[in-house]
């Protein structure tokens, strides 16, 4: 549970990698959209069926690349401010499991206030610069 916005962020972010430092399903209020996302990922989660417990279930099979990589915030502002929403641009970098830097990308990723939780409704990723393995 998210008391505010930049908990939010911080919690979608700590579920976007396979560290499992927060359960994505426990991450997000129901319908959650994702716009631009890879294949293998769906544009709407609209139950909690729809939702894996942890976000790297299935990369084994879409994105190997992916399994054991972590997600870190580089920087973030507010775009968009409301009484029960916060759309923040960010941009971040994923990383392999061994800390090799994988790739940057930008995205908005909106949050919304709900009962006093805070939790992620939206994500839009661009911008996505892979780096080559050494």
């Amino acid at each position: 549970m998210a008391a505010t916005p930049e908990e939010a962020l911080l919690d979608a972010i700590n579920a976007a990698g396979s560290l499992k430092l927060k359960k994505f399903r426990d991450t997000m209020h129901l319908p959650m959209h994702q716009i631009g996302m890879p294949k293998g990922f769906p544009p709407i989660y609209l139950t909690e069926e729809d939702v894996p417990e942890h976000r790297d279930e299935g990369w084994k099979k879409t994105n190997p690349e992916w399994v054991g990589s972590s997600v870190k915030i580089i920087s973030h502002k507010i775009i968009v401010r409301s009484e029960s929403k916060v759309a923040f641009l960010m941009k971040a970098a994923r990383y392999y499991s061994n800390g090799e830097l994988m790739q940057t990308f930008e995205a908005i990723i909106t949050v919304a206030e709900r009962d006093g939780d805070w939790r992620l409704i939206s994500r839009n990723p661009f911008n996505i610069v892979k780096v080559g393995r050494n």
